[in-house]
């Protein structure tokens, strides 16, 4: 009676046990190679690794330094082509990947360089923060945000 109460228990524990979550695509040189890839694409006005890696969803909002394009579409033909023809000079420095199931983020600090259509020279540095969700077999990412202040 005993060993079959035992016995009992250790199944009603197995059938109340979860699997371990699977975190095989827990990996930051994932998220740092599409980094690379938006950085490249944005000084390059390139919207394909914006199409390729963003997740184009009804109600998505990119934010920059105070302004905002609504949807991918609006981010890449408003924001990304028309900063490449300006010299666009974009780096990430100091990335930092963290993970929770099918959700992450990055954390980044920028330095931004370009020139404007009246001859202004800008140089920012500041911070930008990428969120993405896991589907699919890819990490998309679903929201950005970004700020900078010039360099003094």
């Amino acid at each position: 009676m005993r060993r079959a109460s035992l016995l009992a228990a250790l199944v009603a524990l197995a059938a109340c046990a979860t699997p371990a979550p699977d975190t095989s695509h827990h990996e930051p040189a994932r998220l740092e190679a599409i980094l690379e890839d938006i950085r490249v694409g944005w000084e390059e006005g390139d919207g394909a690794p914006f199409y390729e890696h963003f997740l184009d969803w009804e109600g998505a909002r990119y934010f920059e330094g105070g302004g905002q394009n609504e949807g991918l579409d609006d981010l890449v033909v408003n924001h990304v082509e028309p900063e490449a023809e300006l010299g666009l000079q974009l780096g990430f420095s100091n990335i930092q990947t963290h993970f929770e199931g099918d959700f992450a983020w990055a954390l980044v600090d920028t330095e931004i360089r370009l020139t404007t259509p009246d001859g202004r020279d800008i140089h920012n540095r500041g911070h930008g923060t990428y969120l993405f969700r896991w589907m699919d077999g890819a990490w998309k990412v679903v929201h950005t945000q970004s700020a900078s202040s010039p360099v003094r």
